[in-house]
Order: C-alpha cells, then structure tokens, then sequence
C-alpha cells in the first residue's frame, strides 16, 4: 500500500522514480561495462557472476572476465563480457 502512495506522488510531481522509489538504475555500454546506481551490496562476486542486493531484487550480472572498476556507496560499475542481467525477487 505504501508503494503505491509513493508512486503516484511520484506520478504528480514528475519525481525521478529510481530516487523516491529507491529503485536501481542500470546503465550499460555495449556488453562490455555495465553501471548500476542505487545498489545496497555486493552478494557474491566471482570473474563470471555478480550478484547485487537491489532493495526488494537481486540483479544478476553473469559473463566472462568480469571485474569490478569502480564501487562506492550508491554505484558500481562493472567489466567484462556481459551476457545476461537478471532481476530476482
């Protein structure tokens, strides 16, 4: 119930939803890197899979040679031959 307050107040007033709704936000670049703001932690890490806590999902990153470039609070930005993203709840 008090997610969907959240999103149509986010509806109403044109709010980014990967803020309000704490919602993780992807970004890739071809298959080779891939950026994710608004993770809560790494699961597992291994050179073919990364799995991040993302709130109520856990993305999946599965592929070869992947290594981790960059990682702060809010993102993580990873490399490698990216063949499949998976959202699990």
């Amino acid at each position: 119930m008090r997610h969907k307050v959240k999103e149509k107040v986010v509806d109403l007033l044109e709010l980014p939803e990967d803020i309000v709704l704490d919602l993780p936000k992807i970004e890739m670049i071809g298959n080779h890197q891939l950026r994710v703001e608004n993770y809560k932690g790494i699961i597992e890490y291994s050179d073919e899979i990364v799995r991040l806590n993302a709130h109520q999902n856990m993305i999946t990153i599965r592929g070869t040679a992947l290594v981790i470039r960059t990682m702060t609070v809010d993102e993580i930005i990873l490399s490698g031959e990216i063949s499949t993203v998976e959202f699990c709840r």
